[in-house]
């Protein structure tokens, strides 16, 4: 039998580690063809693993909770998430001026790495 608790844990973990390693195989790859781009491409992959990893902090962060404690943890958890989410593609965009495709494609990379894993790991 499963702790859930410490099971998601290792599964956030994992899936943070594999987000971070997608985005920089994709950098390097792009980094070959234009530095700023593959600075882009981490920024966007960072940007989503921050994302998930912060989600997992606040659902997971309590322990052993309630039920309703539990759900309004989840749903904490997502506001965090998405406030993060456009706050840093916001900064990434208009105030650093990192250039959108690179930026995209680390987005892409670490979400698709993010639903693999999800698959992958059990």
């Amino acid at each position: 039998m499963r702790n859930s608790i410490a099971y998601g844990w290792r599964v956030a973990v994992r899936t943070t580690l594999l987000q971070i390693g997608a985005a920089v195989t994709v950098a390097l790859v792009i980094s070959m063809f234009d530095v700023r781009i593959g600075l882009a491409t981490v920024t966007g992959g960072a940007i989503i693993a921050i994302g998930n990893w912060v989600f997992a902090m606040r659902l997971f962060g309590r322990g052993v909770a309630p039920a309703r404690s539990a759900l309004r943890s989840a749903y904490m958890a997502e506001v965090l998430k998405w406030i993060w989410l456009c706050l840093a593609l916001y900064l990434a965009i208009a105030v650093f001026r990192l250039p959108f495709a690179g930026l995209i494609a680390g987005v892409l990379a670490a979400q698709f790495s993010f639903w693999i894993a999800l698959i992958a790991i059990r």
